[in-house]
């Protein structure tokens, strides 16, 4: 008879490590020992890559706990909303490749958010049929995530820290109010990167769950 790990329990000790990461980057920002430039420049000091280790330990651990996905192959429909996200993202952001930072480019962007947001909250709402457990511990991992990161982009703005948190997009617009930051940054990342955590979580945790046959 299984064991199965309590949610609380998995999520601990990555949420924690997670919480770690945020801090020592907002402060290397602020202390001028990293690059301030929107998006970070895919720094090691970050926490995207957490989303694929703690995503393929949660799945390890929760399939020797005994559950597993519902339907077969899971890795592959996460792929496919993975890929379908990603597309989605680089048709909306391709002609700001070389924007300006006006009004009208800003709104650009918006809109590109938004309609990313939509796609990758669908790709995410269907891992919840791909393999509910797994699923309902990435969104809790993801909002813990992102919501630290919100609290950070607040507290940065209100500050005036010259961070990433908040400027937007590649050419790094930053909006005066706190209004337009906040909102920006709440759909990106509870609307696009909360969703994303899902999926590509749910991608590693069905690869690391695979059992050699």
């Amino acid at each position: 008879m299984t064991n199965t790990p309590s949610t609380f329990r998995l999520l601990l000790w990555p949420s924690l490590l997670t919480l770690a990461i945020s801090i020592a980057r907002v402060t290397s920002e602020v202390q001028g020992w990293l690059t301030t430039a929107s998006g970070g420049r895919g720094l090691p000091l970050g926490i995207t890559w957490c989303i694929f280790v703690f995503g393929g330990w949660f799945g390890w651990r929760l399939a020797r706990a005994g559950s597993v996905p519902r339907v077969a192959k899971p890795w592959l429909w996460a792929l496919l909303a993975l890929l379908a996200a990603a597309g989605t993202v680089m048709y909306g952001f391709y002609p700001l490749r070389a924007a300006d930072r006006s009004e009208a480019t800003f709104v650009l962007l918006r809109q590109a958010v938004l309609t990313a947001a939509v796609a990758t909250s669908f790709g995410g709402l269907a891992m919840f049929v791909v393999w509910p457990r797994l699923a309902w511990t990435l969104l809790l991992y993801g909002l813990g995530a992102r919501g630290t990161v919100l609290a950070i982009t607040w507290l940065a703005k209100h500050q005036g820290w010259d961070t990433h948190y908040t400027k937007f997009g590649p050419m790094g617009i930053e909006r005066e109010s706190m209004g337009d930051t906040m909102f920006g940054a709440a759909v990106a990342q509870l609307g696009c990167w909360v969703p994303f955590t899902v999926i590509g979580g749910t991608l590693l945790g069905s690869l690391c769950a695979r059992r050699p046959k």
